[in-house]
């Protein structure tokens, strides 16, 4: 299923999830670095397939399940913390570390 469909599997990031993602990449793309294994011709950015992108890292369906569904929790409390402004600042950073790690990133 392409991302442009709507996302009906537990395996796969909603369109919220997927926008929101894709924008907190391109917010730390300068602080972002590869931990996944070195050779990989897919990784998350700003314009991937998240879909693929966790496809690629996590071979077991089980274990993708549980890892959109880590993100999709993620990404919602994130928004919560965000909307509190400073006193979430960091909360919502240590959130961010998690989303990037899931994916196969280290925030610098």
């Amino acid at each position: 299923m392409s991302e442009s469909q709507v996302s009906g599997s537990s395996s796969e990031l909603s369109l919220m999830a997927r926008y929101y993602i894709r924008r907190l990449l391109h917010q730390r793309r300068d602080r972002l670095h590869l931990i996944a294994a070195p050779g990989r011709n897919l990784f998350a950015t700003e314009t991937a397939n998240l879909n693929d992108v966790i496809e690629g890292l996590y071979l077991e369906e089980a274990r993708i399940q549980q890892v959109v569904a880590s993100l999709e929790g993620y990404v919602k409390l994130h928004r919560q913390w965000v909307a509190q402004a400073n006193t979430a600042a960091a909360v919502s950073l240590d959130l961010e570390r998690q989303i990037f790690e899931m994916l196969g990133l280290r925030l610098a």
